[in-house]
């Protein structure tokens, strides 16, 4: 029995089951002689001593004969060599050739740097590899630009940099001869990044073509869902798919146990103390997963106390990072702190790292040989991606900890279903205008890359934009208004933000400018990391203590505007945010609504909507002590933040679900909301955080639904919406989520679901069955005579300011303003209404604040007599 096997028996953990990937030995095959260059034998003669994969041998012949390729075969299966065959190819036959090769993390970009240098090596042939990431000086830049044949770049610094450079000689030389473009890890670009992704390389392709460029692509993942319909959205070009059918590759044996703790302690207390004895009394080199940026913090910041002396709280020492041997990884580090941990990785100087996903890709890490995986993946690509971390030059142990959550309980109630769970969906929603705009204004504003592009080849600019690239719908005429100056007014706030650098301003990895949060002290200033509007909620809210690298700090002052998080240093306090359940205002008239379907009195429709998040609040433990604190905060503590409560607003899109039978005070709607999109997410197992749930009233009385009446609801969190909760009304995936929902509910003793609640969720199953009717809302749109009247908010009512990150805005009058040459409001904001801010109104025009359905009182101002009339 090993040591690990008898701490687990020692100290009260369960082993529920014991699943094994065995070992498969590897095929080999020769290939077609004369087939490739004398470059490419001599590399393969000094990489290989029995031949390739069969799926290697396909995509050579694929790629010789012009083709895309894409290879979607398991990991550690040798899909690199293709990369590095078909750079070597274009370069035996064109010395002019540039290679473009592009990873989705900087680690993984670095790690394979050394790679493509001993595969140019190994062929023989006298070609530089340069490397430009986030980390790389911008003065140095150019130069690699100038000296490189091959180039390995990020997503965001092509954005962020290399299209932001087309003036420069030297990278427009680049761009005209790429012959190849090679993108690993492909099934990574999804929901906002992958959408964002998708018009990044539409934009690349879009200036290489100007400029006479026509490169082949070789693409890769080891886990992705339709890879056709995947790669057609993210590149707009055909491939040829190599799939894991045709994978001959070699693989290490892995052992899986699934194990469930003593439940002695908390979570992640016990977890910990399982990653000590791991580092501290066996020999093994782990990687622990877990599924947010606060688990990871916790978890990392439990082990560090008895890894180290606790510092004086007033200290600023990241020295730790060399110190401990278990430290954190997760999006949203600084570049320093981020390459210490990942050289320390490479190294083999750290017994363990605690991550979330953001370990998950390619990245080849030869000392770990042990997997921890806290909560069930949800999907088989985040599973195998996770076991493909492990063992990849040995034999390795995974041991999944049941983390108590619904999805988890499910499996380890029925543990042969892991190695059957669907792989995740990739998901790209191209008709999302906040993400269009951002590529506009990049591509098509005056002086953007594509006016760059005609100033280097002197063809005179026009105000039209045409593009010989297939654009998702309503791209080019987005790009067209652009360059005229006519934008929807929803848009002019991002143009405002943007200025002439929406390059910088809107990272690929959301639709929002990023927060910051900021240490100061005296004359020091230090950064700590970067968060989204929705990770601000979870982690840097006024108040919170955030943990950075397992350093904890108080939030003193969030500057909204400016994105700015000032920061403290803490004790290792641990706080959470006291939410009032999310508010959602459905939009039901027919020009916000996509569809809507009638089973009998349940009622189903996906329409726009409006969502608010507020915090009235923390909790906050202080070791065994817990306190509570709401807004609004004593300015005495040093934390600036006198409002009662803090808030956001985003719009986006979802599903609606409204019965009868949710209207019980006894029927616990929300936990009804929880299980079915649990349910919904175990059949289309898309990204957490791109969809919520909620229950909520209808504030307002339609032909179909009236003011009180309670209902739930499946919706996108990204701002403007993806539309994957819209999959929740295809074919049979709403009938097969409520049979989910209804079976979870059954049999998962810890939801404390009462028998009304049961009841409910089998009448709502019930009346699926019954006949389904198309939904027609008709529009509450009051018809008016545009040149003499327009609709407005009413005085004592409020809105949403959407040129100033949708903050509530309360609204005294509604006059003419000479100055705006049009309607406008007199009013506060939200963040104005404090004492202190009793005498404070401004104006804004009317067009720039946005009703909230079945809130705002709206009426109509008449141009001709300057009167107010209530819409009754």
């Amino acid at each position: 029995m090993s040591m690990l096997t008898s701490f687990l028996e020692s100290e009260g953990w369960n082993i529920v089951d014991v699943q094994e990937l065995p070992r498969r030995e590897g095929e080999y095959l020769n290939l077609r002689e004369g087939a490739l260059s004398d470059e490419s034998e001599r590399f393969l003669s000094s990489y290989l001593s029995k031949g390739v994969y069969r799926h290697q041998a396909e995509a050579i012949e694929y790629f010789i004969n012009g083709s895309n390729i894409c290879l979607t075969t398991g990991t550690a299966s040798g899909k690199s060599l293709i990369f590095y065959v078909g750079a070597i190819e274009k370069l035996a036959k064109n010395k002019s050739s540039k290679i473009i090769s592009i990873y989705p993390l900087k680690a993984l970009a670095r790690e394979q740097e050394e790679r493509w240098n001993e595969a140019i090596r190994s062929a023989g042939i006298k070609a530089k590899v340069g490397r430009i990431d986030g980390q790389v000086p911008i003065y140095d830049r150019v130069r690699i630009v100038r000296d490189s044949q091959i180039l390995i770049l990020t997503p965001d610094v092509i954005h962020a940099w290399f299209m932001y450079n087309l003036t420069n000689r030297a990278v427009v030389s680049f761009l005209a001869n790429v012959s190849l473009v090679v993108v690993d890890e492909i099934h990574s670009y999804s929901g906002v990044f992958g959408s964002n992704a998708a018009y990044l390389f539409r934009r690349l392709r879009h200036v290489m073509d100007m400029l006479g460029a026509c490169p082949q692509y070789i693409a890769a993942s080891a886990t992705i869902y339709d890879p056709e319909s995947h790669l057609n959205n993210l590149f707009g070009v055909k491939f040829k798919i190599i799939g894991p059918d045709k994978d001959t590759s070699p693989r290490q044996g892995t052992v899986i146990k699934l194990i469930e703790p003593p439940g002695k302690r908390d979570l992640l207390s016990e977890v910990s103390g399982l990653m000590e004895f791991i580092a501290k009394s066996t020999g093994y080199n782990f990687i622990t997963f877990v599924d947010s940026r606060k688990q990871t913090e916790y978890i990392a910041s439990i082990v560090s106390r008895h890894q180290t002396v606790e510092e004086d709280e007033e200290m600023l020492d990241y020295d730790h990072l060399r110190r401990l041997n278990i430290l954190p990884y997760r999006a949203g580090y600084e570049e320093s702190d981020r390459k210490i941990i990942q050289d320390r990785l490479r190294e083999g100087t750290l017994k363990g790292i605690v991550s979330t996903s953001a370990l998950e890709l390619g990245i080849d890490i030869r000392h770990l040989d042990l997997g921890i995986l806290v909560g069930v993946p949800r999907s088989s690509t985040s599973l195998y991606q996770r076991i493909g971390r492990i063992g990849r030059h040995k034999n390795g142990t995974v041991l999944i900890v049941n983390s108590g959550d619904i999805y988890s309980e499910d499996v380890f109630r029925n543990p042969k279903r892991l190695m059957d769970m669907p792989l995740y969906e990739t998901a790209l929603y191209l008709e999302n205008q906040r993400i269009q705009y951002i590529h506009a204004l990049c591509l098509a504003r005056q002086g953007g890359e594509h006016d760059q592009i005609c100033g280097v080849l002197g063809i005179e600019e026009d105000s039209d934009f045409n593009s010989s690239v297939e654009w998702p719908k309503g791209f080019v005429d987005l790009c067209r208004s652009e360059r005229i100056g006519i934008i929807p007014p929803e848009l002019r706030s991002m143009k405002a933000q943007a200025g002439d650098d929406p390059n910088h301003t809107y990272p690929l990895r959301d639709v929002e400018v990023q927060f910051r949060a900021e240490y100061k002290r005296g004359p020091e200033k230090r950064f700590l990391g970067s968060l989204s509007y929705g990770q601000l909620m979870r982690e840097a809210y006024p108040g919170a203590v955030y943990y950075y690298t397992t350093r904890p700090h108080r939030v003193y002052r969030v500057k909204t505007k400016s994105r700015i998080v000032e920061v403290r240093k803490e004790k290792r306090y641990k706080t959470k945010p006291i939410m009032l359940p999310t508010m959602v205002f459905p939009n039901l008239s027919s020009d916000n609504r996509y569809s809507g379907k009638r089973f009998g009195s349940t009622i189903i429709v996906e329409s726009d909507l409006q969502i608010r998040e507020v915090i009235i609040g923390f909790k906050e433990h202080r070791g065994p002590t817990e306190i509570t604190i709401e807004y609004p905060l004593d300015p005495s503590s040093g934390i600036f933040f006198d409002q009662p409560r803090f808030a956001r607003n985003y719009f986006t899109t979802g599903v609606i679900i409204s019965s009868p039978v949710l209207n019980s005070n006894r029927v616990k709607s929300e936990l009804i909301a929880n299980l079915l999109f649990e349910a919904f997410l175990m059949i289309i197992p898309f990204e957490r955080r791109d969809i919520n749930f909620a229950s909520d009233r209808y504030r307002v009385s339609n032909e179909i639904v009236n003011e009180g009446d309670r209902f739930i609801c499946i919706y996108d969190q990204t701002y403007g919406s993806l539309r994957l909760s819209s999959r929740l009304l295809e074919g049979e995936i709403l009938k097969a989520a409520f049979d989910k929902a209804q079976q979870l509910a059954m049999y998962d003793e810890s939801l404390e679901t009462n028998q009304e609640t049961l009841v409910a969720m089998v009448q709502l199953v019930d009346s699926l069955s019954e006949q389904q009717h198309d939904l027609t809302i008709e529009s509450s749109s009051v018809c008016l005579d545009s040149e003499r009247f327009k609709m407005v908010i009413m005085p004592g009512s409020k809105g949403i300011d959407i040129r100033s990150d949708n903050e509530e805005f309360f609204i005294e009058g509604v006059f003419f303003s000479p100055v705006l040459r049009g309607l406008a409001y007199r009013g506060k904001p939200l963040s104005k209404t404090g004492s202190k801010f009793s005498d404070v109104k401004i104006t804004v025009p009317v067009d720039s604040i946005r009703e909230i359905p079945g809130e705002s009182e709206l009426g109509v101002y008449d141009y001709e007599t300057g009167e107010l009339r209530r819409i009754d």
